[in-house]
């Protein structure tokens, strides 16, 4: 099935040309109805967070090795955090749906952007998870810090 795609990147690649991976960083917009609802939980993580002292950096950075709901910053420390929501438990709830293969493609995301944004090379940084559950207008909160060491 995935034949021609292999064959077609196979042919391109010329011998002892070196891959390059597009490392552009650029903010996206929610358009779905879904997205609507992961947009306002984001708020709200951003919210909670900077009522227990924490202050944006940005949000919403994207690229082709993934995406960061949030940068904040506590204290001196650049924080990454991945926001995650769902209405019910089932199937673990929101803390479960956050997978091995998601936090790679975080870390990779992390990555680009500290190469992109020098002024925070020297900072320390971590990766947080602050998962919502139930209604969006009152969510059981749980913040995870350091979710990789």
């Amino acid at each position: 099935m995935w034949a021609w795609l292999k064959k077609q990147s196979v042919e391109q690649k010329k011998p002892n040309e070196k891959s390059t991976m597009n490392t552009t960083m650029r903010t996206y917009q929610p358009q779905a109805a879904k997205q609507l609802d992961g947009a306002q939980a984001e708020a709200f993580a951003r919210d909670y967070l900077g009522k227990n002292g924490l202050k944006v950096v940005q949000a919403n950075m994207a690229c082709t090795q993934g995406e960061i709901d949030l940068i904040m910053l506590d204290g001196d420390t650049l924080v990454f955090v991945e926001v995650r929501w769902r209405k019910s438990n089932a199937f673990g709830g929101a803390m479960a749906s956050v997978t091995p293969h998601k936090l790679t493609k975080l870390m990779r995301a992390c990555e680009v952007f500290m190469q992109q944004e020098t002024k925070w090379q020297h900072h320390p940084c971590r990766i947080d998870v602050v998962a919502l559950q139930g209604r969006l207008d009152a969510p059981e909160i749980e913040w995870v810090k350091n979710v990789t060491a």
